[in-house]
């Protein structure tokens, strides 16, 4: 496990101003807003909706204060992202606490390791739900 400065000193450099266009509420009816090609330091800007669904993988994430957030990724990407993708949803003001990732399948969950390098599609994640909760 990751010291939680080491892991704050790593995302650091990914974080730019949260991007609440892309947030989802709780309640939300099912209907989203897929015009979302916002660029945020530290990451590439979301993939265009209009590249081939076979490249592309939309992954829905639960953070802890109960919003959801959805972000279309190339399914080639690293599963970092993910890590600097929600580390910048995060409030502000809970930046310092440590966390972590993990996908609930039914039956069982798997924690996700940020030193993973592996691409969404190798590890499984492509169009999941991926849960943060504090550590």
């Amino acid at each position: 496990m990751l010291e939680r400065q080491s892991l704050f000193e790593n995302l650091s450099s990914f974080v730019d101003i949260p991007n609440t266009q892309n947030v989802v509420p709780s309640s939300s009816d099912g209907e989203h807003n897929n015009n979302l090609s916002v660029s945020k330091s530290g990451y590439s800007a979301e993939p265009n909706s209009h590249l081939d669904k076979s490249v592309l993988c939309r992954i829905s994430v639960r953070l802890p204060d109960g919003r959801r957030v959805q972000r279309s990724f190339l399914k080639s990407e690293s599963v970092q992202l993910l890590w600097s993708f929600c580390y910048s949803q995060i409030d502000q003001s809970e930046r310092n606490k440590p966390f972590k990732l993990f996908q609930a399948i039914p039956g069982y969950y798997k924690n996700l390791s940020y030193g993973s390098y592996t691409s969404f599609e190798q590890s499984g994640l492509a169009s999941s739900l991926v849960s943060v909760t504090w550590m």
